[in-house]
């Protein structure tokens, strides 16, 4: 068939009357549109388009509207809503119609797959709903109705998801479930809207089933020492940082004599601190520039609460918003080390609109102190960041505060 009569039946197939067979009128097309749209507007493809057109009419699958005066002149193209499932026959592909009732059975049938008993009920209600939806033409998110393949593939990996044992990262995940070390962070979006519908959670990351993006651990230093069922680590001993696994922390019973805890921004810059062994735990997700990670946050929340905890950062926007979500998710008090503004000799870090975004929320917040939330206004009015990296105050620059 002419690529004419291929793009009304796409047209079609993407309309609402496609897609929801609700359609009570007549579906019209303007034929110069469907010409050069499909590339038939000239020689030999206009003649097919025309003979096969007309084809369609002799069978009564279309109506064309033609000239008054002149009857070999078409203006419109006209498609009966009842006439859709003989057009795709002609085309040889599947009706919207049909395309809706195999997409509809793949939930129907996915909900007969075995799940953990406590999301049995939350498996079938969603399936039986996205099933409703894919047959009705209602919207499907998070699927795709043009890719029910993937829709598929999806629906088959979510049981063994759900039933996730032990934790593992994402890429080792997606190869034993998927056979694909990819597939899996390609479709996350998807998959974690699905499981927030199944569990009726308001969101449900992939980390809540044990599938982490990446390893839960942090770097830590100082007097402490983790005891273990089968024995003990004493991290006194130890030079230089260890990481730490929050599997790891979760079965261990801290002990220590320091009376200090500092959360340190940068991984560079506790590396520093390590040499001077000032007998502070040091703790940090081991990135740069970074929001803890949910292993210091455990962390934090384990340590004894005769241990005061502080937090060491850059003095940036960033480096306070940083302190405020320590507080904000520990639910500890955590005092602020070093984040005063410092004018910088050589102003070259000019505040970008998103600065001033979040010093605008920062003033308001409840987890910064009147003390912090000055020095965030010292930021405003000068528009710049100044020296605002904490490596910049080198490594013997850390007071620690007496703790009686």
């Amino acid at each position: 068939m002419s690529p004419a009569v291929q793009l009304l039946a796409g047209r079609f197939r993407a309309s609402a009357a496609g897609r929801t067979n609700s359609a009570k009128r007549d579906l019209i097309f303007p034929w110069i549109d469907l010409l050069k749209s499909s590339g038939c507007l000239q020689g030999s493809a206009r003649h097919e388009a025309v003979r096969d057109f007309e084809k369609l009419e002799k069978l009564g699958v279309v109506v064309l509207e033609r000239h008054r005066r002149d009857r070999s002149e078409i203006l419109k193209v006209r498609l009966p809503p009842g006439n859709a499932l003989a057009l795709f026959e002609k085309l040889g592909s599947a009706s919207p119609g049909s395309e809706r009732a195999a997409l509809a059975a793949i939930f129907r049938e996915a909900a007969r797959m075995a799940v953990p008993a406590r999301f049995g009920a939350g498996w079938e209600s969603f399936c039986s709903t996205m099933a409703a939806a894919a047959e009705s033409g209602a919207p499907l998110k998070p699927f795709d109705r043009a890719k029910p393949a993937q829709t598929e593939r999806i629906l088959q990996a979510l049981p063994a998801i759900l039933g996730w044992e032990g934790e593992s990262l994402i890429r080792f995940a997606s190869a034993q479930i998927f056979k694909d070390s990819k597939f899996l962070e390609s479709v996350r979006p998807r998959v974690e809207v699905c499981l927030a519908r199944i569990t009726g959670a308001a969101a449900c990351p992939l980390a809540d089933f044990g599938i982490l993006q990446a390893e839960r651990s942090f770097l830590l230093h100082g007097p402490l020492t983790l005891h273990f069922a089968t024995g003990h680590l004493d991290l006194g001993l130890l030079e230089n940082p260890i990481r730490l696994a929050a599997a790891d922390l979760r079965r261990a019973r801290i002990e220590t004599r320091s009376t200090r805890c500092v959360t340190v921004e940068n991984s560079a810059m506790l590396l520093e601190l390590a040499k001077t062994r000032c007998g502070a735990i040091l703790a940090s997700s081991g990135s740069e520039g970074g929001f803890a990670n949910s292993a210091v946050i455990a962390f934090l929340q384990a340590l004894p609460a005769s241990v005061a905890a502080f937090h060491f950062g850059d003095s940036d926007p960033k480096g306070f918003d940083i302190l405020r979500d320590l507080r904000d998710r520990s639910g500890r008090e955590i005092g602020s080390l070093h984040m005063e503004y410092r004018p910088s000799d050589d102003p070259e870090n000019p505040l970008e609109p998103d600065d001033l975004k979040t010093i605008r929320r920062l003033v308001s917040s409840p987890f910064l102190t009147p003390a912090e939330k000055h020095e965030l206004e010292k930021l405003l009015a000068s528009g710049d960041k100044g020296d605002f990296e904490q490596e910049s105050l080198g490594r013997t620059a850390l007071q620690l505060p007496e703790i009686h």
